[in-house]
């Protein structure tokens, strides 16, 4: 494996659950995935056998996978038969104009295009992607789309998903992000996006699409494993 310590020996990564906390662990030269999966459930007190990790959203399953990962990096746990939740969004066309006058950082929801969450869990990662992203095409680069998080009607975290129009492609664009938002039962998800103000601002999106994978396990963690 690829070790990114600079003695190039054992490397940290850390293990984060769906409340926030997580678990350190050292690997060493030789360590296998099941080690790493051992380490995980001494730590936090589950069968090994129910433990998957994922490494930017995607699962890890055999030993090369472990290549993939440098010092410091973050893992997500989520226990088998407890398969991450996802949320969909498809939005076929959003067309708009600038802001009104004085609110150039106004965030306008996409009606219909919003989800109540229902089981707490930790963001794994967001994708979103769209066949046409762009704006009027001269002066200043303003347009965006967010995935919004509200809770009890207040915007509490917003999270940019294509980047900013005309510093990407303007066709056939895509995006993976990994917010370290955590969600509570009757929070809302939604999707806004921000044309800006101050004369000729357009926003043009077509074939919006986003996944929002949610983690489902939430253990005492706290703990460290060092594993040999």
């Amino acid at each position: 494996p690829r070790f990114g310590s600079p003695s190039g020996g054992e490397m940290l990564v850390h293990i984060n659950v769906p409340n926030g906390e997580s678990v350190a662990v050292e690997i060493e030269q030789g360590t296998t995935l099941a080690d790493v999966k051992e380490g995980a459930a001494l730590a936090l007190g589950a069968a090994a056998s129910r433990i998957g990790l994922l490494f930017a959203g995607d699962r890890l399953i055999n030993d090369s996978n472990l290549q993939w990962l440098s010092d410091g990096d973050a893992l997500h746990l989520v226990l088998e038969g407890s398969e991450p939740q996802v949320y969909r969004f498809a939005v076929p066309s959003i067309q708009d104009r600038r802001s009104p006058p004085g609110n150039d950082s106004i965030i306008r929801e996409v009606s219909n295009a919003k989800h109540v969450v229902e089981s707490q869990g930790e963001v794994i990662e967001v994708r979103a992607s769209a066949s046409v992203f762009k704006d009027q095409g001269w002066g200043n680069k303003k347009g965006h789309v967010y995935l919004v998080q509200k809770r009890a009607g207040i915007k509490i975290n917003q999270a940019c998903l294509l980047g900013r129009a005309r510093d990407v492609p303007t066709s056939n664009v895509s995006k993976r992000t990994h917010p370290k938002w955590n969600l509570a039962v009757g929070d809302t998800l939604c999707i806004g996006y921000h044309v800006g103000d101050n004369g000729g601002h357009k926003l043009f999106v077509e074939n919006l699409r986003v996944e929002v994978a949610v983690g489902g396990a939430v253990l005492d963690t706290g703990k460290r494993c060092v594993m040999m």
